[in-house]
């Protein structure tokens, strides 16, 4: 299976730092981050939905994305809502745009990176691409469910959802039945099931968050493990005074 070429584009002024050295390197047999490039000048919105809350049509992020001359696959990322408050949209053949307005802050405030986010919609993306071959296509519809499973192709219509599917995706039955139904490479669904795995917090956030959830439980075993660490430096020492 070749892999996908990705092109980012970072379009205007994100309010939070990407860690786009992370995605650049992130390995996965089914795309790889080849180029990033950044749109720092945006038109005006032609919705006037008050100065301080700009809105963009599919149509506007379309005719700005179109404008890139892309890869295998073009991902757009920006910082303002879309006019229908859906956060993905395809936008071309083998081009779409992931609105993080207002997720940034919903997934930060608990402890989940929008990379892992990024990553999660780029692998929701590829899969059409490998299955459809393109992603202006109405079958794309045929995976997306309304019932939140914590699978990758929830439609997550309450943007709350994105917390149950974000980092360790699941392909549920029905959509692992619906890919092998289709003209896939062997092993299709196995390899990305793997690979959704790798899409969690980093080891040192996940005991912090541990930490907080069960602080009694983390003080008992760091009390006793400082008593055991106590007793086998003792241990140790008597034997070196032996000696």
């Amino acid at each position: 299976m070749n892999k996908i070429n990705v092109k980012l584009v970072i379009i205007g002024h994100l309010r939070i730092m990407l860690d786009l050295r992370r995605l650049k390197r992130f390995s996965s047999r089914f795309f790889q981050i080849t180029e990033i490039e950044r749109i720092d000048a945006l038109p005006e919105p032609q919705k006037d939905d008050g100065f301080l809350d700009i809105v963009y049509s599919r149509e506007e992020i379309t005719s700005l994305i179109n404008s890139v001359n892309g890869t295998d696959l073009v991902v757009g990322v920006i910082n303002y809502r879309f006019d229908d408050n859906f956060y993905l949209h395809r936008t071309g053949i083998k081009k779409a745009c992931i609105s993080i307005a207002n997720i940034d802050r919903l997934l930060t405030s608990h402890s989940i990176s929008i990379e892992n986010f990024i990553l999660k919609n780029i692998y929701e993306l590829t899969v059409f691409v490998n299955v459809f071959g393109k992603l202006d296509t109405e079958d794309v519809y045929s995976f997306v469910h309304q019932d939140t499973r914590g699978c990758l192709f929830d439609l997550n219509g309450d943007k709350l959802d994105v917390l149950h599917n974000t980092e360790r995706p699941i392909i549920c039955n029905s959509c692992k039945a619906l890919i092998n139904s289709k003209s896939v490479p062997d092993n299709f669904v196995k390899h990305l099931e793997c690979e959704l795995k790798r899409i969690r917090k980093p080891y040192i956030c996940s005991i912090e968050l541990f930490i907080k959830k069960y602080p009694l439980f983390s003080f008992a075993v760091t009390f006793l493990f400082g008593i055991l660490i106590n007793i086998i430096s003792s241990i140790i020492w008597e034997i070196l005074k032996a000696a």
